[in-house]
């Protein structure tokens, strides 16, 4: 009897440990490791946003942020590529659409995302070029919900009202204003630029490119489609760059963009090449839009294009927790996600559900207008159209540029970049069909 009752009570307790070792198991799988760079002030507060619709979704399933003493940026990255490497990746992490991407495709770090694409129309929902910058040998490897606006000219209201100036639609216009700010307001820098990251630069050069030589010329460019030594579009466009460099902030290469947003806000400086991110950064600063600054799409001719960089979340091959990476995937595709966080990123949403109305700035609405009716043309710069490794070598040109604008030289170090960098051959996943 005693035996018997021994036996029960084992096979209970058994059981019970069963259940413990189960429930710790199911609690383990129910997690998602996520990494990405929104780790500061709106950009985490944005993210938090992501993870408040999928916690409502998916209140099972436990968000883990970041594991990584030191957040975001370098640290995050260097970490990251080791795990990939070592084939212990999180469940998701952020890149960028276009040749970053197609980066972690080669390394055979990420798995497809056909099934979600599918599933959620995004074919349907989302624009064709979106398509063409996650697409890598026929097959979809991420899920975009957000897109920002590389071709803004932000501009001194107060300095453009009092002279009555008209914001420039071309590159020659542009030169033409800087001119006459230059002449008419002494001690005023007519372009502001901050040169010490050095990206600002290429953000300069393609906009002019753009006004010079179009769309075309430009997406041909940064896939490696043209000689630079010899092609005649590319030697323009470096003229005209040339021509910008009189009227630039003298102590440029002291100063990072977010360093001088705000002097041509006060009117200290007359205009500014840069991204949509910068109107955050001077409303949190307290200066208002139509008053003290006011920003235009950049260039408007040719042809006026939206010049896009694209965030991406990826399915890491070998993923732990493979149905939440899915769960998360799909969280990215919904419309009212896309809204709630692009209001706060900054950013606008690619989906086409989401209204131009859902902006409270008019900056973003105008932004969220252009994206549905202009063509939509991948920015170079941060690993969008051009390979990571040429941008590198093309900062330093162009920021070396600007201090000895020796076009000649200039052309001849493109050519070598590009060849060394492979840009034809690793832009060849463009232009595929």
């Amino acid at each position: 009897m005693a035996t018997r009752v021994r036996l029960r009570w084992l096979a209970v307790m058994l059981v019970a440990a069963l259940s413990i070792v189960s429930a710790t198991y199911a609690a383990e799988q129910q997690q998602l490791v996520v990494y990405n760079w929104w780790t500061a002030g709106g950009e985490k507060q944005a993210m938090d946003k992501i993870f408040e619709w999928f916690k409502r979704k998916n209140p099972n399933i436990e968000i883990v942020n970041n594991p990584v003493a030191g957040g975001g940026g370098i640290t995050l990255k260097t970490v990251l590529l080791g795990l990939l490497a070592a084939k212990i990746p999180p469940d998701t992490f952020q890149s960028l659409s276009g040749a970053e991407l197609k980066q972690y495709v080669d390394g055979n770090y990420i798995a497809p995302v056909d099934d979600v694409w599918s599933a959620q129309n995004l074919n349907a929902n989302y624009p064709a070029v979106i398509n063409k910058m996650t697409t890598f040998n026929g097959k979809h490897y991420g899920i975009p919900m957000n897109a920002h606006r590389a071709n803004w000219l932000f501009y001194s209201k107060k300095i453009f009202d009092e002279l009555k100036l008209t914001p420039p639609t071309t590159v020659d216009e542009m030169i033409a204003v800087a001119k006459q700010i230059k002449s008419r307001k002494p001690g005023v820098a007519p372009i502001a630029i901050g040169t010490r990251e050095k990206w600002p630069a290429v953000f300069l050069f393609d906009v002019v490119l753009l006004s010079t030589g179009g769309p075309d010329v430009y997406e041909k460019f940064y896939t490696g489609q043209l000689n630079a030594r010899t092609s005649p579009e590319v030697r323009t466009a470096l003229q005209k760059y040339r021509e910008l460099v009189p009227y630039l902030y003298e102590f440029h290469g002291a100063k990072t963009w977010s360093d001088i947003a705000a002097p041509m806000a006060e009117a200290k400086m007359g205009m500014m090449v840069i991204g949509d991110f910068a109107a955050g950064l001077l409303v949190q600063a307290g200066f208002k839009q139509g008053t003290e600054w006011d920003a235009v799409g950049f260039p408007k001719k040719p042809q006026e294009v939206f010049l896009m960089i694209v965030d991406t979340f990826v399915r890491p091959v070998a993923a732990k927790n493979p149905q939440a990476t899915t769960a998360w995937l799909t969280n990215l595709t919904d419309p009212k996600v896309q809204a709630e966080f692009n209001v706060i990123k900054g950013s606008i949403a690619i989906h086409k559900a989401v209204p131009d109305s859902t902006y409270p700035d008019k900056l973003h609405r105008e932004a969220s207008a252009t994206f549905k009716s202009k063509r939509i043309v991948p920015s170079s710069i941060h690993g969008v159209l051009a390979p990571p490794a040429f941008l590198s070598d093309w900062q330093d040109i162009l920021t070396r540029f600007l201090y000895s604008p020796d076009v000649n030289r200039a052309l001849s170090e493109i050519s070598d970049a590009m060849t060394m960098d492979k840009v034809t051959e690793s832009g060849q996943w463009y232009w595929a069909k």
